[in-house]
């Protein structure tokens, strides 16, 4: 009976580190290497290799930059009322920076200064999804000791090391600063050019994008878990590529910011304006470039604004008073283009 104890331990040990010496080495997501990120050609768990960055380097940023990843593109040493880590992650929420506040906070972390960038993801995106995949899972800071091993065990599937072992090898890295700026800034490569693509002009859009009412209760308690800590807290939307913000609209994107203007003050980069339908600030149908990230710091933190973009409404700081003027400017512009709001397609 012991010796067939034994030959059962040592057959299960032997199956288990034929699963973990791939899951750990080929490492699709950096969940096993987020002190030395490799460039992989796979979008790694940025939001648990920033957060798990942050929380071992507790002194060493005393501002936040939250948002999805369009807010990659934010050279942080030119916010200069603090020392900046961009926290922006694929498809980040408000929910999930809530959380992750949360966490910061409860472990001494408390920030000067907190801006969040949201859009039609804030509103479209419900991110209990998120925990379905692997590169946007959230990790249980606050968990058990069983729950963060399941966290791990999720990243030992054999089908999915092999598929992405394939995208690696055919990966070429262009990009050997990506691990160290990742862990220094958080931010995307700032010197890369845009080259958009004239013929790719589909919307950004995913079939599980749906409005969330809830989106603003977690606002809301963003801003009281802000002003309890004294945190200097700034909302902003991000400026949305026209041929993404026009799907966003026709889906009730307008409502979105009518509903966020009575939840908070922030200043407002969305609509049709000289930037988003200049597709040379643009990547792709989704990021803008730094050079349109660092007007938008210009505007937020030093008071830098263009009256024509204004009118627009490009930088404007959208309040209680002047909130239904953004709105009608908003859909006044969709109506010059004919393009019909709130009939809700794809929901």
């Amino acid at each position: 009976m012991k010796n067939f104890l034994i030959k059962c331990i040592t057959f299960l040990v032997i199956v288990g580190l034929i699963f973990a010496i791939p899951a750990f080495v080929i490492d699709p997501y950096n969940v096993f290497h987020a002190d030395s990120v490799r460039n992989n050609g796979i979008e790694p768990n940025k939001r648990y290799i920033k957060m798990r960055n942050v929380l071992r380097n507790p002194d060493k940023y005393d501002s936040f930059l939250f948002g999805s990843s369009r807010v990659g593109y934010f050279d942080v040493a030119k916010m200069g009322n603090g020392k900046y880590y961009d926290m922006s992650y694929s498809e980040g929420t408000p929910a999930e920076h809530l959380e992750d506040l949360e966490i910061l906070i409860a472990n001494g972390i408390v920030p000067k200064n907190v801006y969040i960038g949201i859009d039609d993801i804030a509103y479209f995106v419900d991110p209990s999804i998120h925990q379905k995949m692997l590169y946007r899972r959230a990790f249980p800071w606050n968990g058990s000791p069983i729950e963060k091993l399941k966290f791990y065990l999720g990243y030992f599937d054999l089908i999915t090391l092999s598929e992405s072992l394939e995208v690696s090898n055919a990966y070429t890295d262009n990009d050997p600063d990506f691990g160290k700026r990742l862990l220094e800034t958080g931010t995307e490569r700032l010197d890369m050019p845009t080259a958009f693509d004239e013929n790719e002009t589909a919307a950004t859009w995913s079939d599980y994008y749906s409005p969330r009412s809830e989106v603003f209760e977690e606002i809301s308690e963003i801003k009281s878990l802000c002003k309890a800590n004294g945190i200097n807290l700034v909302f902003f939307t991000n400026p949305i590529n026209i041929y993404t913000y026009e799907k966003d609209i026709e889906n009730g994107y307008i409502v979105f910011l009518e509903e966020l203007s009575k939840t908070t003050e922030f200043y407002n980069f969305s609509g049709i304006n000289d930037i988003t339908t200049d597709m040379s600030n643009y990547y792709e149908t989704s990021h803008f470039s730094p050079e349109v990230a660092n007007m938008m710091v210009s505007c937020m933190l030093e008071g830098t604004t263009d009256s024509h973009l204004s009118e627009q409404g490009f930088g404007v700081l959208v309040t209680s008073q002047n909130a239904d003027a953004l709105v009608q400017t908003l859909y006044k512009q969709a109506d010059a283009r004919n393009i019909a709001v709130n009939t809700y397609p794809d929901n």
